[in-house]
């Protein structure tokens, strides 16, 4: 079993390995998705057996207790040349006569002239500050990114933005290049990124050794300086080293390069159909010289001798490159549109951020008393409004009030764009049995479809952040209001329609004084619904960049943080109870008001 780390370069050398103990040495295997520490925890406890990159920097505390413990053991050097840094695109320096883009920072040499060129990285949350996409939440290399961000000084100039994936990081990197937008961002080497984009990495004080460990040791104290070209390792699981001594043998003498993985990695990349199967494939096919070095004759005799017969049970004639043309189609509708959307992008950030602003200028136990009186309104009893002030000082007493605050916006916004949308809609459903026929099915479509599928488009038309969150919350969590809306008029007895329309009613008036006050109960329970499903989608939104409790959430997954992760989930759960009980009140019989 191997490791299945979210980056191309682990998959590419992961496929190959996969190559070779299949051909060569008859083993069957698989794949574990995941990201760096919970598989390096995978490998300890013995789930996975191998991972063909352990980058030992980026995993060191976690890496180094199972390592002390003998519970993994490093089977030798993978690639011994990785780059990591901060990159800017070389137009932002230079320009880019074919693409009509003048130098925006002709200066830019180093990480200390940052300072000057805040505006050119504006961050459209925080327009004060420029923003500085930082590693992967959760890795080594984000921590020491922040403290590198508070040793040069540069706290006070730029944000501190973490995505959550390394897809989300990517896709960021990628929708600025390809608009030809400034972007200032970590990354690593070897990727598809640094190979099909021309990126310059920003000059930092020398790395040492030991100017490095005093670094790390005591940030405060010490100036940080660059990266240090690491060295990347083959990792095992210590039962499994033991117990397949072949296995070993053969994953002691893989060793590629950066220049070779990067190779590898523009083949996926130029032939997107091929995957890092194709381009393992390629390999073995390309370089015996290399990897017939790692086994003995015989096994590599197997490897070349045998012919793969790829079983299809659909005829390949019949097969068409959907995805290209979808990625195609996205990507000149991002080069034609992008701006449009970017403008819009702005205006919806303006609003989040003005009411974020609104919700933390009011004093928190104001603001829990303008949650019990809307309760109270709701039930018109006092239970409630009690249980749910109590339920707003947990979060409080869980030291996430802030965070609770950047949620709350979130999920205001998308549930009030979704209200908008989707009432008007399921009213139009309710009244048009041809309209219903035909939307029906994309409802269906948008409540099957992955939630995770409504983060790409959102990264690609506005980038990371707020406003991706809210636009993928949107498409995911509208359904259910669009669905009961329509349910709730279609419920309403047409007698008393029919009976408003006998005493003169107007179809305007009898939407409004009949059908939408007897439906009022099933509209109420799709706003119930869509709330839920936007708080569903806030651990999912902060892997592309929406800050709040899914953000912590995300990182003591990312962490292995059990603790953290608990108490953020408890104050999601926390906000949903208030989102729900009120919701419901709104929808369901009210206590009877006392005779006056």
């Amino acid at each position: 079993m191997f490791g299945g780390l979210d980056w191309d370069s682990n998959a590419f050398h992961t496929e190959v390995a996969r190559i070779v103990l299949e051909r060569g040495y008859g083993c069957k295997t698989d794949v574990l998705p995941g990201s760096s520490l919970p598989l390096v925890t995978g490998l300890a406890n013995g789930d996975i057996d191998v991972l063909m990159e352990v980058w030992r920097d980026n995993v060191t505390k976690p890496w180094d207790d199972a390592h002390e413990a003998g519970k993994v053991v490093s089977l030798g050097v993978n690639f011994p040349d990785a780059v990591q840094g901060w990159y800017v695109p070389r137009y932002v320096i230079e320009g880019d006569p074919k693409r009509g883009i003048e130098p925006m920072a002709p200066d830019l040499r180093s990480v200390s002239d940052l300072k000057r060129y805040t505006r050119l990285f504006r961050d459209p949350e925080e327009p004060g500050k420029g923003r500085f996409y930082n590693c992967i939440l959760g890795w080594t290399c984000e921590v020491v990114n922040t403290r590198k961000l508070r040793g040069y000084g540069l706290t006070r100039y730029y944000t501190n933005f973490r995505p959550g994936t390394g897809a989300a990081l990517a896709a960021a990197i990628a929708s600025a290049y390809e608009r030809g937008k400034p972007i200032l961002a970590y990354y690593w080497g070897p990727t598809w990124i640094l190979g099909k984009y021309d990126l310059v990495k920003l000059e930092e004080p020398p790395y040492s050794k030991a100017a490095w460990d005093a670094f790390n040791d005591d940030p405060s104290n010490n100036p940080p300086v660059a990266y240090p070209v690491v060295k990347v390792y083959v990792g095992a699981n210590t039962k499994f080293a033991q117990e397949a001594p072949q296995i070993v043998s053969f994953l002691r003498e893989y060793q590629t390069n950066n220049r070779m993985v990067s190779e590898a990695l523009a083949y996926m990349r130029t032939h997107k159909d091929a995957g890092a199967k194709g381009a393992a494939e390629h390999f073995i096919k390309t370089h015996p010289d290399i990897w017939q070095t790692w086994v003995p004759p015989d096994i590599a005799a197997r490897i070349t001798g045998e012919r793969v017969v790829r079983t299809k049970v659909f005829p390949v004639t019949f097969q068409r490159p959907i995805e290209d043309w979808v990625n195609e189609a996205m990507k000149h509708f991002v080069a034609e549109y992008g701006d449009a959307f970017q403008a819009a992008s702005n205006v919806m950030l303006s609003l989040i951020v003005a009411l974020e602003g609104l919700f933390r200028l009011l004093p928190w136990w104001l603001f829990i008393l303008l949650v019990a009186g809307a309760a109270w309104h709701a039930s018109r009893g006092i239970v409630l409004p009690v249980a749910l002030s109590a339920t707003l000082l947990l979060i409080g007493f869980l030291g996430l009030w802030d965070l609770a605050i950047q949620t709350l916006a979130l999920i205001v916004i998308s549930v009030g764009i979704s209200v908008l949308i989707g009432v008007p809609v399921g009213i139009g459903l309710a009244q048009n049995d041809m309209a219903r026929r035909i939307v029906r099915p994309v409802l269906d479509a948008m409540q099957t479809m992955p939630s995770f599928v409504y983060l790409i488009p959102a990264l690609m038309l506005f980038g990371l952040g707020k406003v991706p969150a809210v636009f993928a919350t949107v498409i995911y969590a509208m359904p259910p209001l669009i669905r009961l809306v329509d349910l709730g008029l279609r419920s309403v007895d047409e007698r008393l329609v029919e009976a408003a329309a006998d005493l003169g009613a107007d179809e305007k008036r009898r939407l409004f004084d009949i059908k939408l006050p007897l439906a009022l109960p099933n509209i109420m329970a799709g706003v119930n619904q869509t709330t839920m499903m936007a708080l569903s989608m806030v651990v999912i939104a902060s892997m592309i960049g929406a800050r709040g409790l899914g953000e912590e959430v995300l990182l003591g997954i990312q962490r292995l943080d059990i603790g953290r992760g608990l108490v953020a989930g408890v104050a999601i759960v926390a906000l949903a109870i208030v989102f729900d009980r009120i919701t419901q009140a709104y929808g369901g019989p009210r206590d009877a008001a006392p005779p006056r």
